[in-house]
C-alpha cells in the first residue's frame, strides 16, 4: 500500500488534484492545479454532488497561508537571552523528549499537559494519537478547544438528559427549524439538526423552498437571522430565560408530543412546575421581545412535526451554558423531533462500524462525576466529550491557567501547543499570560510565529493541509448522504516540517510510550503512514478505507438504508427532563436577568462574540495576508448608539468591564441591538500593552475584559465569554 501511495502522490506537470479544504469545518471540495510542487491556481470542484462547488472564503486563502514569506520551515530554540536559533525537528524533539523526561520524574506525568487548538481538529489523525500519548503517559492533562466554548453541546448536555438513540431530525427532513445563536452561513458549523456546514446558503434556500419555516433567536440581524420568517433579536445573555418561557407555553397549552413523553420521558411534571415563573409577560421584560413573537415562536415551533433546535458559540459562551443546552435538548424532547422505529436515518456515517440504531432513549451518564477532578475544584473536572473519533476524555480548557498557576501535587509544568493560540484562546488573557510565563517548557506546533509561539521555548514548523493526506472523519456524520472523501498531499511540504499526529509519536518513541488506538497497537520503532493511523481509526468502517482511497474526489457511497430498530426493553431509558441542579440554574437564570438591570448604569452595554467570515478565529491577527485586506476585529455598534456616544466609524475607543480594558476601533453596524457590541475574540496581542497602538493593525482580545474563575460553570469551569457588561469611553490622540 505504501509503494501504491507513493505512486499515486507523483503529481504531472500541470496536473489538476481534487482535494478538499481544511481550513474551516466545512470541508469544500476543490481543485488545485500544481507546476513545480507549487499550486498555482485553486478552484471549487464543480463535479461535487454534495457541495455543487460551493467554498468558502477561507479555503480560496489556501495557497496564500501556504506560501506566507514568514512561514515557519525549520525548528526554532528559544535562549535565556530571548534570540532564537534554527535546528532540525530531530534536534529539537530530542531536547524536547530530554526535558519531559525531567519533568516527568520530578513532579510526575500529570505536570505535562497538551492543548490541541481548534486548527488540530483539521487534521484526522491528530486528537486520537494525541489522546493516545496522554494515555501512555499516564497524563489526564490533555486539553482541546472545545471545553472553552461548547463542552454542555458534545457532552455534559447528553450525559445529564440522556439522549435518543435513534437520533435527532435533520434539516433535510424538517419542516420547521429553531437556530439559537447560530450563524452557519459564516461559521461553517453545525451540528445535525441545523443548517448543514456544506454549501449552507444552497441549504437554507432549499429548505425555505419546501416549505420550511426559520425562527433565529440572535441579538444581531446575522446573515440567517435575515432569512428567518420569524427573527426575536434577544437580550445578550438571556437564551436561558427565552428558552425557558418556549418551553413553558407549549407546555401550558399542551402542545408538546403527549405520548412519546409518556413511553420516553421522566419528570415531565417538575420540570414543568419548575417552569412557571417564566411566563410570556415575565420573559419579554427580560428578553427585550414582544409577548406576541415569544408566543408565536413557540407555536410555530411545536407545530412542526418535524424539526430540531439548535444552539450555536454564541449562547454557548453566555451564561448558563449548560442551562442553555438542556433546555434546548428537552424543546426537541418533549415535541419529539427524534427518528422513530421504521424510519430511515439520512446518513449513519460511511466511516464507523454498523451499530443498532433503536429507537430509544439512552439514559443519562453523568461521567464528571467519576472522572479526574481539576485541582481548582471539586465541582469541575474531566469531561466526556462525543467526537468523530468517538468519546474522549478531556480536562476543561477554561481552568487550564489555574492549574499551571497552583503549586503543589499535579501543577502543569510543560505545555505542548498543537494549532492553537492560547494567549489570545483561553478565557482571562491576564491569568493566562502569567501562566504560560510561568511554565518550564512550551512547546508550540505552528507554521507562522503566534502570539504563543512567540513565547514558547521550541517552535517545531508544521505542514499544511495541502501537504498532508487527510479523510473527512470530523465530518462524517453531518452530511445528510452517506459521503467520505480522502485526498492525498496535493504538494510536497518544503523545509523541516511534520504533521501534529508525528509530533507525538515521535516524542512517544523518545520516552519509550506504547501508543495504541482503538486497542491496536502502533508500531513505535517504525513511523507509520498517514494512510495506516486512518486505517485503525476507522477499523470495521461501513466503507472500507481502501475503498475511499482509491476514489478522487468526495463521494456518495450506496450503503444499505439504515433503518431505526424498535425499542428493546431490556435496554430502554427514559430522558431526565429535571436532573439535579435544574432548578437552581432556572432561579439562578432569573435573578441575573433582573440582577442585569442594576448593573446597566455602571455598564450600559453587553459585549457579545461573534464569526468572522474570512478568518479563522485565533488564526487570523498574525496572517500578513488578513491584516493587508483590512481584517481585524471592530467593536461593532448600532449607529444611533454611535450618534448617542458621539463617535464615527474609525475612532478609537476604550472598552471597560469590571475585570479589565481594552481598545477598539469603532464601526457602525445596524444589524446589532441598541445596547449592545458585537466584536470577534482571540484577536490582539499579550496584555502587557505593548499591542494596544497597534489595534487598528491587530484589533484586541476580549479575553482581558473576564477573569476565567468569576461565576465558573459547574462540570466543565467553562468561563462566561459573551454578554459582558461593559462601559464605552472615547479615546483622543
Amino acid at each position: 500500500m505504501q509503494e501504491e501511495q507513493q505512486k499515486m502522490h507523483q503529481k504531472k506537470q500541470g496536473e489538476q488534484v481534487k482535494t478538499f479544504c481544511r481550513f474551516c469545518h466545512a470541508n469544500c471540495p476543490m481543485v488545485a492545479t500544481v507546476e513545480d510542487n507549487r499550486i498555482t491556481a485553486l478552484k471549487p470542484d464543480t463535479d461535487n454532488v454534495i457541495f455543487g462547488g460551493y467554498t468558502c472564503l477561507k479555503g480560496r486563502q489556501m495557497p496564500e497561508q501556504l506560501y506566507l514569506p514568514e512561514r515557519i520551515l525549520t525548528s526554532l530554540k528559544k535562549h535565556a537571552d530571548g534570540s532564537r536559533t534554527q535546528i532540525s525537528s530531530a534536534q529539537a524533539l530530542d531536547e524536547i523528549a530530554d526535558k519531559l523526561r525531567e519533568i516527568r520524574k520530578k513532579y510526575g506525568p500529570r505536570s505535562i499537559a497538551s492543548y490541541n487548538g481548534t486548527v488540530s481538529f483539521q487534521n484526522s489523525a491528530t486528537h486520537p494519537v494525541a489522546k493516545a500519548w496522554h494515555v501512555a503517559l499516564d497524563s489526564p492533562s490533555y486539553y482541546t478547544s472545545i471545553t472553552i466554548d461548547q463542552p454542555a453541546k458534545v457532552g455534559i448536555g447528553q450525559a445529564r438528559m440522556g439522549f435518543w438513540a435513534g437520533g435527532n431530525h435533520t434539516w433535510q427532513d424538517s419542516d420547521v427549524a429553531l437556530i439559537i445563536g447560530n450563524n452557519t452561513l459564516v461559521s461553517h458549523f453545525s451540528i445535525p439538526g441545523g443548517i448543514p456546514s456544506f454549501s449552507p446558503s444552497n441549504a437554507l434556500r432549499e429548505g425555505k423552498k419546501r416549505g420550511m419555516k426559520i425562527i433565529v433567536i440572535d441579538p444581531r440581524k446575522s446573515e440567517v437571522a435575515s432569512r428567518a420568517d420569524l427573527f426575536l433579536q434577544i437580550k445578550p445573555g438571556q437564551d436561558a430565560v427565552l428558552l425557558a418561557g418556549l418551553l413553558h407555553i407549549i407546555l401550558a397549552e399542551e402542545l408538546h408530543d403527549k405520548a412519546f413523553c409518556e413511553e420516553n420521558i421522566e419528570n415531565l411534571q417538575q420540570f414543568q412546575q419548575s417552569l412557571k415563573p417564566f411566563t410570556p409577560e415575565y420573559v419579554a421584560a427580560r428578553t427585550d421581545l414582544a409577548e406576541a413573537d415569544i408566543i408565536a415562536a413557540a407555536r410555530l415551533f411545536a407545530s412542526g412535526p418535524r424539526g430540531s433546535a439548535t444552539t450555536g458559540t454564541g449562547p454557548e459562551m453566555g451564561p448558563y451554558p449548560n442551562l442553555v443546552q438542556h433546555l434546548t435538548q428537552a424543546l426537541n424532547a418533549i415535541c419529539g423531533r427524534h427518528y422513530r422505529a421504521g424510519e430511515k436515518l439520512p446518513n449513519a456515517g460511511v466511516l464507523s462500524p454498523p451499530m443498532p440504531r433503536p429507537a430509544q432513549a439512552i439514559p443519562p451518564q453523568p461521567e464528571w462525576l467519576t472522572g479526574v477532578r481539576s485541582r481548582v475544584s471539586e465541582d469541575i473536572g474531566e469531561v466526556t466529550v462525543l467526537t468523530a473519533n468517538g468519546p474522549i476524555k478531556e480536562m476543561p480548557t477554561a481552568v487550564c491557567a489555574d492549574e499551571i498557576l497552583l503549586e503543589g501535587e499535579g501543577q502543569i509544568k510543560a505545555l505542548i501547543v498543537i494549532g492553537g493560540n492560547p494567549l489570545l484562546a483561553w478565557p482571562g488573557q491576564a491569568k493566562a499570560y502569567e501562566a504560560l510565563k510561568n511554565l518550564d517548557l512550551l512547546i508550540c506546533l505552528d507554521y507562522k510565529m503566534s502570539a504563543t509561539a512567540e513565547m514558547a521555548d521550541y517552535v517545531i514548523g508544521s505542514k499544511l493541509c495541502l501537504e498532508r493526506d487527510d479523510l473527512t472523519v470530523l465530518t462524517d456524520i453531518w452530511y445528510e448522504q452517506p459521503y467520505s472523501h480522502y485526498t492525498k498531499a496535493v504538494v510536497e511540504a518544503e523545509g523541516d516540517v511534520i504533521e501534529e499526529w508525528e509530533l507525538f509519536w515521535e516524542l512517544g518513541k523518545r520516552l519509550g510510550l506504547d501508543l495504541s488506538i482503538r486497542d491496536q497497537p502502533l508500531d513505535m520503532f517504525n513511523k507509520p503512514s498517514k494512510y495506516q493511523i486512518l486505517e485503525m481509526m476507522t477499523t470495521g468502517s461501513r466503507v472500507p478505507l481502501a475503498d475511499i482511497y482509491q476514489r478522487e474526489g468526495g463521494h456518495v457511497y450506496d450503503l444499505p438504508d439504515v433503518i431505526v430498530a424498535p425499542a428493546d426493553p431490556a435496554t430502554k431509558g427514559m430522558l431526565d427532563l429535571f436532573p439535579e441542579g435544574i432548578a437552581d440554574e432556572l432561579a439562578g437564570a432569573a435573578r441575573d436577568a433582573d440582577r442585569g438591570l442594576a448593573l446597566k448604569q455602571e455598564h450600559p452595554f453587553l459585549l457579545v462574540s461573534r464569526r468572522m467570515k474570512n478568518v479563522y478565529n485565533s488564526t487570523g491577527p498574525e496572517l500578513s495576508f488578513l491584516a493587508s485586506k483590512g481584517t481585524t476585529n471592530p467593536a461593532f455598534i448600532h449607529p444611533d448608539d454611535l450618534e448617542q456616544l458621539n463617535l464615527s466609524d474609525g475612532e478609537v475607543i476604550a472598552l471597560r468591564s469590571r475585570q479589565g480594558e481594552i481598545p477598539a476601533v469603532v464601526k457602525s453596524s445596524p444589524d446589532i441591538k441598541r445596547g449592545v457590541i458585537s466584536m470577534a475574540h482571540c484577536w490582539g496581542a499579550a496584555p502587557d500593552g505593548a499591542g494596544d497602538d497597534r489595534v487598528r493593525e491587530i484589533g484586541a482580545n476580549t479575553n482581558r475584559l473576564i477573569n476565567n474563575l468569576d461565576n465558573p460553570e459547574k462540570y466543565s469551569g467553562m468561563a462566561q465569554q459573551s454578554a459582558i457588561p461593559v462601559s464605552v469611553v472615547k479615546l483622543t490622540g
